[in-house]
C-alpha cells in the first residue's frame, strides 16, 4: 500500500520550474520511459486512451523550434505575439526534453471532448508527478498548442484533434520547495451530507 502521507508530499513538491534554471544534465531515457509509461495510466472513460506525445531531445529540439516557428507563421497577426514565439525558442535548448502532448479523438466517440481533455491533462499531471520523484523540473506551457495548425503539425490529423501543451523537463539547481501559496480548501468546497 501507498503511504497517503508520501503521495501528498510528491503532490506538493511538484512545482514549475523555469526552463531557464534547468542544467545541462540530460535525463537518463530509462526514467523518460517510466515518465511516459505514467502518462498511459491517467484515467480516461471509455478506454479511449486519447493522448498522444511527440518527445524532442537532443538535434530534435531544433526539430521542435522549427515546427513552433512554422506553426506560428502560419496563424493570422491578430492571434499572435512575436516576444512568445521569441521566449518559447529560447526556452526550447535549455530542456533536456520536450513532450509535446495532444488529444486524439476517437472516430464517432460518444465521450464528451470535455472528458478526453480531461484525461489528457490527468496523463500530463502524472507525467509532472513522476518527473518530480526523480527530482526532475517541469513547465507546462501552453504555447503555439491553441493555434489553428498546431495539432496537424504534430500529426494529429483528425477535425477534433488538438494540442494540449508542452511539458519541458530538466534537471536543476536546489530542491523542490513544498508549495504555500494555496488558500484553504474549505473556501473551495460545499459539504452537502444531508
Amino acid at each position: 500500500m501507498i503511504q497517503s502521507d508520501s503521495l501528498m508530499h510528491l503532490i506538493r513538491q511538484r512545482r514549475t520550474v523555469k526552463p531557464v534554471l534547468f542544467t545541462e544534465q540530460k535525463i537518463f531515457e530509462a526514467i523518460i520511459d517510466e515518465i511516459l509509461e505514467s502518462a498511459n495510466w491517467a484515467p480516461n472513460h471509455g478506454r479511449t486512451e486519447p493522448w498522444r506525445l511527440s518527445i524532442f531531445s537532443g538535434a530534435g529540439l531544433s526539430k521542435y523550434v522549427n515546427i513552433i516557428e512554422k506553426v506560428f507563421a502560419e496563424t493570422a497577426d491578430h492571434l499572435k505575439k512575436p516576444e512568445k514565439l521569441e521566449k518559447w525558442c529560447k526556452n526550447a535548448p535549455h530542456a533536456s526534453h520536450i513532450i509535446a502532448f495532444g488529444l486524439k479523438r476517437t472516430e464517432n466517440c460518444k465521450i464528451p471532448a470535455v472528458e478526453e481533455v480531461c484525461a489528457v491533462s490527468c496523463a500530463a499531471q502524472n507525467m509532472m508527478l513522476v518527473a518530480t520523484s526523480h527530482g526532475i523540473g517541469s513547465y507546462w506551457s501552453s504555447g503555439i498548442a491553441h493555434m489553428p495548425t498546431a495539432a496537424a503539425a504534430f500529426g494529429l490529423e483528425g477535425e477534433e484533434d488538438q494540442m494540449l501543451g508542452f511539458l519541458h523537463l530538466g534537471y536543476f539547481e536546489g530542491d523542490f520547495v513544498e508549495g504555500c501559496r494555496r488558500s484553504s480548501i474549505e473556501e473551495k468546497v460545499t459539504r452537502i451530507y444531508e
